[in-house]
């Protein structure tokens, strides 16, 4: 064996002995945990995430803690999309991969129980609760507590339908030009309240501008019930 093979064969050992193997399934199901906890700072549903595919059976990298990281489409819950996921090896870049993800959010959600019409009072007779997958509609579903407004329907509702807010008239938590509540809150702490006026209609969770009826001051709060609205400062 000449020198220059035998120093090849020296190196290629080197390297076997300080790389590690990783199966595709093995990817697949840590990329997927790291989408699941992330996804569960932002929703507060059941999440389960699938990678549906990799490009490769195995994946060698050097020896060591391997780390994932969700550089684009890891901020939104996405039923289908295709993450960029950085890997490192012991904090170390190793290279970046595109991974199509399926996402599915499970929650309680108020359900048609049976056939509703169009302009049809919304109540607990007609809907049920019920957990289901809520991926495609997650700004736009009912839960219960809904169930103590007025609200009726802007279309029909199949059996078993997602009652879907788009398509049903309610009356708002907070009203136009209607007079509510503003508390000002900072890291958690409410340091003074004020009387304001909406400027736009709102229900719980919405954000709203309200006026401040003394300075005219203009702030964007989220509606946290009836009249109220949060402003962080």
């Amino acid at each position: 064996m000449n020198k220059f093979l035998a120093t090849a064969l020296i190196m290629m050992i080197g390297l076997s002995a300080n790389a590690q193997t990783i199966s595709s399934a093995q990817v697949k199901a840590d990329v997927a945990r790291v989408l699941e906890n992330g996804y569960k700072k932002i929703s507060d549903g059941d999440i389960e995430v699938k990678v549906t595919a990799t490009q490769f059976a195995q994946l060698q990298l050097p020896d060591g803690k391997i780390t994932y990281k969700v550089v684009s489409g890891g901020d939104k819950v996405v039923p289908r999309d295709i993450k960029r996921v950085d890997v490192y090896v012991n904090n170390a870049f190793v290279r970046s991969l595109n991974l199509p993800v399926q996402t599915k959010v499970y929650k309680e959600v108020l359900v048609a129980r049976d056939f509703i019409d169009r302009e049809q009072s919304v109540t607990k007779d007609c809907t049920e609760v019920k957990k289901v997958d809520i991926s495609m509609k997650m700004d736009y579903v009912l839960e219960e507590k809904i169930l103590g407004k007025e609200i009726s329907t802007k279309k029909a509702f199949q059996k078993g339908e997602i009652i879907d807010k788009r398509f049903v008239k309610m009356r708002p938590d907070v009203q136009r030009n209607g007079e509510v509540r503003i508390f000002f809150v900072s890291n958690g702490a409410v340091m003074i309240s004020i009387d304001g006026t909406a400027m736009m209609d709102g229900m719980c969770g919405d954000y709203v501008n309200v006026e401040n009826k003394n300075y005219k001051k203009v702030y964007n709060g989220k509606v946290i019930g009836e009249n109220k609205v949060l402003v962080s400062i």
